[in-house]
């Protein structure tokens, strides 16, 4: 059904020394690719230092274009995972061919990132909404995918570890941020 309603494309251009992202998403799922967007462009800025230094260095390495090919659903059950050179769609292929340079593929699998629950009791404690998941969700499954990119030696175990991490600091600072409260539980 994806392929018959066809694909839409959005340019996310940031500031500073990332990557431009080319989303290509299916018609109508708009919403998506503008949680997206707003992850890239708006939340990843704001982070500390702390939580989002581990990844500065890693996103100058990529290629100064990424896309991202978001599905609804990947027929694995993967979230995501990074294309290596010579594996990438026909897009990002005839992209690299007009501009005469590299380009990084990477997919992600917005429903199956909506239904993730990493830390099910944390959120529970601290109020997080589907909606505060869903967004945190989006950019550390990116961020996962694009380390693969950047860092194709790194194990799972060591690009997990990161994006795990990361994914508690981004809850912390957008449950802090909308309602005051702490994520995570104490002891």
């Amino acid at each position: 059904m994806e392929r018959a309603r066809g694909r839409e494309q959005r340019l996310v251009r940031a500031v500073g020394e990332v990557p431009l992202l080319l989303l290509s998403y299916p018609r109508g799922h708009h919403e998506a690719a503008k949680e997206l967007e707003r992850a890239w462009l708006h939340t990843l800025p704001a982070l500390p230092e702390e939580s989002a230094g581990p990844y500065r260095a890693m996103l100058r390495l990529l290629p100064t274009i990424v896309v991202v090919v978001m599905h609804r659903e990947n027929v694995c059950g993967c979230l995501g995972h990074h294309h290596p050179a010579g594996t990438e769609g026909r897009l990002t292929r005839r992209l690299a061919a007009e501009l005469g340079s590299t380009v990084g593929e990477i997919d992600l699998a917005f429903e199956g990132i909506r239904r993730w629950e990493p830390n099910p009791l944390a959120a529970l404690a601290s109020g997080a909404t589907e909606a505060l998941r869903f967004h945190a969700g989006l950019l550390s499954v990116m961020l996962h995918e694009l380390e693969h990119l950047a860092y194709p030696d790194h194990t799972e175990r060591e690009v997990r570890g990161t994006s795990d991490t990361f994914y508690g600091a981004v809850m912390q600072y957008l449950v802090h941020g909308e309602t005051g409260m702490e994520y995570g539980i104490r002891s």
